[in-house]
């Protein structure tokens, strides 16, 4: 056998090894991602009645503490104007859940870009989260807001589709608010973006439990 011919058979053999190891590490995501999915779809999961309020005060807690443990902390003044007329809304509160931790750790890495670009050129921020809920006639309003950068025009129609994502390298993985509008929209509800330089306000709208009687 000629040394041409072994090089040949040797790069040919490195090829078929990588193209394994990237079959098996390509169905290993692809398991995983429809697992994540068939998950924030709610399963066999039931709506019930559940208080809105309460449920949200826990779960920005839980997100702030959970931010203020990890990496790169930062200080955020929360702003919570829950409306007291809100009361129950029809919910799989474990998977709702997850819509607020969603939402409100995008707020706290958007501020946390903010704060670290302004902390370099010597420019004082002070980062805040507004959470809002609102009870209109048969619907129900939840608003998550940040003072971060905002997102760009081009972005703002693809940051609910599955794998976009603004984190850089492998810090995102372009599922965290595609499976929140999932969730949002197996709970009969729908969500919007608005956003502009200084702020970005997810919005989300929910039947209210009146209207299902």
């Amino acid at each position: 056998m000629s040394p041409d011919t072994e090089l040949i058979l040797d790069i040919l053999n490195d090829i078929e090894a990588n193209l394994k190891t990237i079959h098996k590490h390509g169905s290993r995501a692809d398991s995983i991602v429809k697992s994540m999915l068939q998950h924030s779809r709610g399963g066999d999961g039931v709506m019930e009645p559940t208080p809105l309020n309460p449920l949200i005060k826990e779960y920005v807690n839980l997100a702030f503490h959970g931010m203020r443990a990890g990496k790169e902390p930062i200080s955020v003044d929360i702003d919570l104007q829950l409306d007291e007329n809100v009361g129950e809304v029809p919910l799989i509160a474990e998977d709702f859940s997850r819509v607020i931790l969603n939402l409100v750790n995008n707020a706290f890495d958007a501020m946390r870009t903010l704060s670290a670009e302004r902390s370099a050129h010597g420019e004082s921020y002070r980062p805040k989260l507004t959470v809002r809920t609102k009870s209109n006639t048969n619907t129900i309003t939840l608003e998550i807001e940040d003072n971060g950068p905002g997102i760009p025009d081009e972005m703002k129609d693809k940051i609910l589709q599955p794998f976009f994502t603004t984190k850089k390298g492998t810090a995102g993985t372009g599922l965290g608010l595609s499976i929140t509008n999932d969730i949002v929209k197996a709970h009969g509800g729908n969500i919007e973006v608005n956003s502009e330089p200084g702020r970005t306000m997810f919005s989300i709208e929910l039947v209210h439990k009146s209207s299902l009687r």
